[in-house]
């Protein structure tokens, strides 16, 4: 069993993601940090501790991240997940309350109490980057972040970025530096992953009330996703890297190299450029049939 720490902005395909993992016998998921990025702070913790409340999981503790990226201007993505972050579906009120202790430091104690911990980022890496500049010796615990986020052809924000990387380029860039292992799963390879509409109904998400609760969260992306592309379907980012965490061998093309952050503020700022090194793998490409088997495993939560 893999100690994981899930750091999460929780949108909508965020939800999604640690449905996956708590699903995941292959994961002891140690507690979860959240982070500004989708909605504001409040609503992405708030988001949090009602998924946990309603699937009967309060006893994994969630902890208060970072309210700004480190120098970025704000953005959010409530086109995509709606105002509450979770395309508007109203999750009942949750008595689960967060942690005192705020996700740096939390990091920071997971990390020293769980050695060989891996980081599972799903959104901006803000928090990631506060603590590993508060507490650089957590470098020895870490074993791997496995990151979403970033794009080596075309991005989803700009014509270059990629939205987690692009709301907080500089803490991209200090995580990138810190010689942690990593594992990139970029834009590119979701959008060669495109689900559409009828083939989500059609694997029966609808047989258990945490298929349920998918298929509603996903109406809003349908929706913003016919209207940018003519075609009600859906990405999801947050459960390709989460699938690809439980299970390594659904990635179909995996590559080595190194990425580069554009830190300028010019159209190209956020980009995230592919550059020669063995620093990451960046995961281009994932298996269809390998990630619907886990993404199936949600139904059976509850």
């Amino acid at each position: 069993m893999k100690n994981i720490l899930i750091d999460t902005d929780c949108g909508v395909d965020d939800a999604v993601a640690i449905m996956i993992a708590l699903a995941s016998e292959e994961f002891d998921i140690r507690g979860i940090t959240t982070v500004s990025g989708n909605v504001p702070i409040d609503q992405v913790t708030a988001n949090v501790l009602r998924l946990f409340t309603f699937l009967k999981r309060d006893e994994i503790p969630v902890f208060r991240g970072a309210s700004l990226p480190l120098v970025e201007r704000v953005h959010r993505a409530e086109g995509v997940h709606g105002k509450n972050g979770l395309g508007d579906v109203d999750l009942p009120p949750s008595n689960k309350h967060e942690e005192k202790m705020r996700a740096p430091e939390a990091v920071y104690k997971i990390a020293n109490e769980n050695p060989g911990l891996t980081i599972v980022a799903l959104g901006p890496l803000t928090n990631i980057a506060m603590a590993l500049n508060l507490y650089p010796e957590i470098f020895k615990s870490i074993a791997r972040i496995i990151v979403m986020g970033g794009a080596v052809e075309a991005g989803n924000v700009t014509r270059f970025a990629e939205f987690n990387f692009y709301a907080d380029p500089e803490s991209v860039q200090f995580v990138l530096n810190s010689g942690i292992p990593m594992t990139v799963v970029p834009w590119d390879a979701c959008l060669k992953l495109v689900h559409t509409e009828e083939e989500i109904k059609k694997l029966g998400f609808e047989r258990s009330e945490s298929g349920r609760l998918f298929l509603d969260l996903q109406e809003l992306p349908f929706s913003y996703i016919e209207n940018v592309y003519g075609m009600r379907a859906v990405m999801l980012p947050d459960p390709i890297t989460m699938a690809y965490a439980v299970n390594e061998s659904i990635s179909k093309k995996t590559i080595t190299g190194n990425l580069q952050m554009e830190l300028n503020y010019t159209t190209l700022r956020g980009a995230s450029v592919r550059v020669d090194g063995k620093r990451l793998k960046l995961v281009m490409e994932i298996d269809k049939q390998g990630f619907s088997d886990i993404l199936l495993r949600i139904i059976n939560l509850k």
